[in-house]
C-alpha cells in the first residue's frame, strides 16, 4: 500500500500526526507503548534464550555470539527468529496491541517476515554501522517496517537506535565493498552523502516501542555501560509487498498474516533495488558481517 492510501484507514492507536510523520520522517518512537503483562513474559522468554546459550560453544543458526561468550560469562549479540525458539515471542506480535501499530503503518493487511533479537551486552556491546535493511530483503514495494520493542530502559549510555530523518526519501546506498564482498553497511565512500549530524537517537523507557522504514538509514553506538540491552526486532510487511529474495532468518512464521488477510495482487514501486548476496544458506548477524567475521 502507498502512504496515501495508508492514512485514508482510520487510525487505531496512533494520532494522524504521528502516522503523518512516520511518513515523514522514515521513523517514529512511541514511548511506553506495551503493557507490563507483556513486558514480563518477554524478559523470561529472553533470559531462557540466554541460559540456553550457555551450552553453546561457538555461533551457529540460532545464536550469535560475541568472541568472549563462554558458558560462565554469556555474551549475545543476536538470537535468529525467536519466534521459532520460544511462543511467547510469536504470541506478542499476534495477540498483543503491537498489532494495532503496526495497522496503523502499514495499513489493514500485515504479514510477518522475520524477527531477532539483537543484545549490546554490558560493556562492550558491539557497534552497528550504518546502514539500510532494503539491501538485506529487497520487497516489490516500500510498506516494509522494522519495529524495535525496548524491554528495558534505554538511554544514551546504552547504544539506542539512531536514525537520519527523512533519510528514506533519497537513495539506496551499496552494501557491498570494492572488491565485491558484502559487508552489510554503507561504504566509506557515501557516508559523506548523510549527514550524521541530523541523527536522531530513539531513547526510551522500557516497554517503548520503535519503528523504522527499511529504507531508513539507522546504526547504533556500542554500549560501553553496565546495564546490558537487549532488542527485540520483528520485520514486518503491508501484505501486497513481496521478497525479491531469499530470507536469510528462516522461520516457519515467514509470509504469514498477521492481520487481515492475504493479498491478491502484488504493489510494486518504481526504481532498482540492489540484490544481496545468496542468502540460501542463512547468515549469523550483522554484527558477524560488519566487523569481517564471516564471508559472504
Amino acid at each position: 500500500m502507498t502512504p496515501e492510501d495508508i492514512l485514508k484507514v482510520p487510525a487505531k492507536v496512533l494520532s494522524q500526526s504521528q502516522r503523518e510523520s512516520y511518513f515523514e520522517d522514515g521513523y517514529l518512537l512511541v514511548e511506553s507503548f506495551i503493557e507490563q503483562d507483556w513486558l514480563d513474559k518477554l524478559r523470561a522468554a529472553i533470559d531462557a534464550q540466554v541460559e540456553r546459550s550457555r551450552a553453546v560453544a561457538a555461533s551457529d543458526a540460532v545464536f550469535d555470539l560475541e568472541p568472549s561468550h563462554s558458558a560462565e560469562a554469556p555474551r549475545l549479540r543476536r538470537v535468529s527468529s525467536p519466534c521459532d525458539e520460544d511462543p511467547v515471542f510469536w504470541n506478542y506480535l499476534i495477540q498483543s496491541r503491537l498489532g494495532d501499530l503496526l495497522e496503523d503503518l502499514l495499513g489493514p493487511d500485515v504479514k510477518f517476515f522475520q524477527a531477532k533479537l539483537n543484545f549490546k551486552w554490558a560493556k562492550g556491546g558491539a557497534e552497528v554501522k550504518w546502514h539500510q535493511d532494503v539491501p538485506f530483503f529487497p520487497h516489490s514495494n516500500d510498506a516494509v517496517l522494522t519495529c524495535g520493542t525496548y524491554l528495558y530502559d534505554c538511554g544514551p549510555e546504552q547504544g539506542p537506535l539512531g536514525v537520519i530523518p527523512g533519510s528514506h526519501k533519497g537513495e539506496i546506498f551499496d552494501h557491498y565493498a570494492a572488491d565485491g564482498t558484502w559487508t552489510g553497511d554503507i561504504q566509506a565512500d557515501d557516508l559523506g552523502r548523510i549527514d550524521g549530524s541530523k541523527a536522531v537517537y530513539l531513547e526510551g523507557p522500557a516497554g517503548s516501542v520503535t519503528l523504522h522504514n527499511y529504507r531508513t538509514v539507522h546504526g547504533s553506538r556500542p554500549n560501553n555501560s553496565d546495564i546490558g540491552r537487549p532488542l527485540l526486532l520483528n520485520v514486518v510487511s503491508a501484505a501486497d509487498a513481496m521478497p525479491y529474495t531469499f530470507n536469510p532468518l528462516r522461520s516457519q512464521y515467514e509470509q504469514q498474516i498477521i492481520r487481515g488477510k492475504p493479498a491478491k495482487w502484488a504493489h510494486h514501486d518504481g526504481g532498482h533495488r540492489l540484490i544481496p548476496p545468496d542468502w540460501s544458506g542463512g547468515y549469523t548477524s550483522i554484527f558477524a558481517l560488519q566487523q569481517g567475521e564471516a564471508a559472504e
